[in-house]
């Protein structure tokens, strides 16, 4: 019988095995296939560059910041609701490929911050008073504002930039208060550089983010 036993257990072995081999084989061909997968991102196209008045009120826009030459930064002005020529000309947001940073910070003219939250921007109807991140090193030198710089998740199967569900309130250059949503980084043919921006900008000075 014990040699029964032994005969038995050596027959279920190799079928044990083969099980194996097998599962493992298709998970393979899952991750390969998953691989070659590329969904199409959402896509915009750059905005002009046409600066208008000041606002004075709540002002809700979209704008696609076209920041796909990395050799240098893009720069926006929530006041002007639109991107601007230079640093000299005043800005609120610079951008520079999948990097952004705020006008704020050690070296930087302006009192810039930014908050990351999980709060839907619906639900976002004030600004904080204090807690704002500002900007770390230098536009020439790997500048970063944290919070802001990791705005996305990368795709492992569709290597695209994925913008998190999070809503940003930024303090502007000038100490007035904005709110952000980043929809997407792509341009059309699913080109990188596109930076798209919900945002919505409180032109009367206080902290409400509301219209």
């Amino acid at each position: 019988m014990r040699v029964e036993s032994r005969e038995n257990a050596g027959a279920r072995r190799p079928v044990g095995l083969y099980l194996a081999g097998v599962i493992f084989l298709l998970v393979i061909i899952v991750v390969v296939a998953g691989s070659f997968v590329r969904p199409d991102p959402l896509t915009f196209v750059p905005t002009p560059v046409v600066p208008r008045p000041p606002a004075e009120y709540f002002v809700v826009d979209t704008v696609t910041v076209d920041a796909r030459d990395g050799s240098e930064w893009v720069y926006f002005d929530f006041d002007k609701g639109s991107a601007v020529a230079g640093p000299l000309a005043g800005w609120d947001l610079a951008v520079n490929r999948y990097h952004i940073i705020v006008n704020g910070g050690a070296g930087y003219a302006g009192a810039g911050g930014a908050i990351a939250t999980s709060v839907p921007w619906a639900a976002v109807t004030e600004a904080p008073a204090g807690g704002y991140a500002t900007t770390e090193g230098t536009v020439d030198e790997g500048a970063a504002t944290p919070g802001l710089e990791h705005w996305y998740q990368y795709g492992f199967f569709s290597h695209l930039l994925e913008p998190k569900d999070e809503t940003y309130v930024i303090r502007t250059a000038e100490g007035r208060y904005a709110k952000l949503r980043i929809l997407s980084y792509y341009c059309p043919q699913a080109t990188p550089g596109c930076m798209t921006l919900l945002y919505g900008y409180q032109g009367d000075g206080t902290r409400r983010l509301t219209g």
